[in-house]
C-alpha cells in the first residue's frame, strides 16, 4: 500500500543513532530533528525542561479533522557516546561497545520518513502533533515537565515499546518508590557489641521478610539499593534501602505498600530499633480496553497494512502513563527495538519499514 524508501529510512536511523544523546544532553539530536521537520514545513517549538528541552512539532491539516498526537523520546541510556551502527541486509545493531539507541530513535526515524512520504505523495491528513521528550530514561522527567494542556489531540500514540510492529500496550503499571531507614544504636563492635542495635542486621531481616520479584501477573516488588554502616568496628546505627512497587492494579500496589510498612515496623519494634518510611508515586498506571475508540482506531490502521494487533500489558512505564493522566487517551506501540538497554540492542529493518507504514496508516485513519 505504501512504498517506503527502505534505504533512506535506514540512513536516517543510522544518522540519529550515531548522535550521542544521553538524558539531559539531547541538544544535538534535537537540532537534527528540527532541521528535518522544518524542511517539511512543520512548526518546531522547544519547551525548556530541566537541563534540556522537550520538542513539539506541529503539522497543519484539513479543517474539521481530529488532531493526532504521536510521541517518543530523544534521550538514550548509556553507554552512547560513540555509537557505531552495523547495518546488514536485515537488521541494524550496535558494534557491541555501546547501546544502539533504537530506544527511542527508531520511533523518530519512523516519524521523519512517514512525513517525508506524506509530503512527497501529497497525502491529505488532519492536524498532527509530534511530542518528543527529553530525559525519559531518568523516570519520565521530560513529559513530567511538559504542560500537556497545550496539546489539542484527543488520542495519542506513543511509539516506545520493544518487539515487532503490531504490539499494542493497553495496560501499564502504577509505580511507587519507598525508602526505608532503620535506626539502631551505635556501640564499639569489639568491646561492647551487646550494647548496640545493629541497623544493618535489622534491615536485612526486613528485606528477607518481604516478597521479592514477581508477586502475581500484575504486580512486582524490588529492593534495588541498600546502604549503611561507617566502619567494621562500629555497630551500625543507620541502614537504609530503596525499593519499588509496581502493579497494574492500584489496590494491589497499596496492599503491597502496606505490607512493607507493617513488616518494617514490626521487625524494628521486635529489635528495639526505629524506622522511617517514605513513599512517592513515580507515575500512575493505565488500562485501555480493546473495545475503546483508540484501540479500534489502531486496529483499523493496522488492518489497512495487513498487521494483526496484539493487545498486551507491560511491566514498565513510559510517557504513555503521564499522557493518560491528562485529557488525552493514549496507548503505547512497538517500534521494532529489541534487547534494549544493552550492548546487544538491535532493530530489524522490516520493522522500521512497517512502523513507518503504521504511522502513515494512522495519519489517514484518524481524521
Amino acid at each position: 500500500m505504501y512504498s517506503v524508501n527502505r534505504e533512506k529510512l535506514v540512513k536516517t536511523f543510522v544518522e540519529l543513532a550515531e548522535i550521542p544523546s544521553p538524558s539531559w544532553h539531547e541538544k544535538n539530536v534535537m537540532n537534527y530533528i528540527k532541521t528535518r521537520f522544518s524542511m517539511l514545513g512543520a512548526e518546531c517549538v522547544t519547551y525548556k525542561c530541566g537541563e534540556s528541552a522537550n520538542l513539539l512539532i506541529r503539522f497543519k491539516g484539513m479543517q474539521g479533522c481530529n488532531t493526532l498526537l504521536l510521541s517518543g523520546h530523544m534521550d538514550t541510556v548509556i553507554p552512547c557516546e560513540k555509537v557505531k551502527a552495523v547495518v546488514t541486509g536485515t537488521k541494524i545493531s550496535s558494534d557491541g561497545t555501546s547501546v544502539l539507541g533504537s530506544d527511542d530513535k527508531a520511533a523518530i526515524a519512523i516519524f521523519i520518513e512517514a512525513f517525508e512520504y506524506i509530503k512527497k505523495h501529497k497525502i491529505e491528513h488532519g492536524p498532527v502533533e509530534i511530542l518528543l521528550t527529553c530525559a525519559e530514561e531518568l523516570g519520565l522527567k521530560g513529559i513530567k515537565g511538559f504542560d500537556l494542556s497545550i496539546l489539542k489531540a484527543k488520542y495519542g500514540f506513543v511509539f516506545d515499546s520493544s518487539g515487532s510492529i503490531g504490539r499494542v500496550i493497553i495496560k501499564a503499571p502504577f509505580h511507587s518508590n519507598m525508602d526505608i531507614t532503620v535506626r539502631g544504636k551505635a556501640s564499639h563492635a569489639g568491646m561492647a557489641p551487646e550494647k548496640g542495635i545493629n541497623a544493618i542486621r535489622v534491615l536485612s531481616e526486613i528485606i528477607s521478610a518481604l516478597p521479592s520479584g514477581r508477586i502475581d501477573d500484575e504486580s512486582t516488588i524490588n529492593v534495588g539499593i541498600i546502604s549503611g554502616g561507617m566502619a567494621t568496628n562500629i555497630v551500625p546505627e543507620y541502614a537504609g534501602c530503596k525499593l519499588e512497587v509496581r502493579s497494574i492494579n492500584r489496590k494491589k500496589m497499596s496492599a503491597i505498600e502496606k505490607q512493607v510498612r507493617e513488616t518494617a515496623k514490626g521487625i524494628c519494634a521486635g529489635n528495639r530499633a526505629r524506622c522511617k518510611i517514605e513513599r512517592t508515586l513515580e507515575y500512575s498506571g493505565f488500562k485501555v480496553s480493546p473495545d475503546e475508540n483508540i484501540s479500534r482506531l489502531v486496529a483499523s490502521a493496522m488492518k489497512r497494512i495487513k498487521i494483526k494487533p496484539e493487545f498486551v500489558a507491560m511491566g514498565g512505564g513510559s510517557d504513555t502513563n503521564i499522557i493518560n493522566s491528562s485529557h488525552i487517551r493514549a496507548i503505547n506501540l512497538s517500534c521494532g527495538m529489541q534487547k534494549i538497554h544493552s550492548t546487544g540492542e538491535f532493530v530489524m529493518i522490516k520493522d522500521l519499514v512497517k512502523g513507518t507504514e503504521l504511522v502513515l496508516s494512522l495519519v489517514e485513519t484518524v481524521k
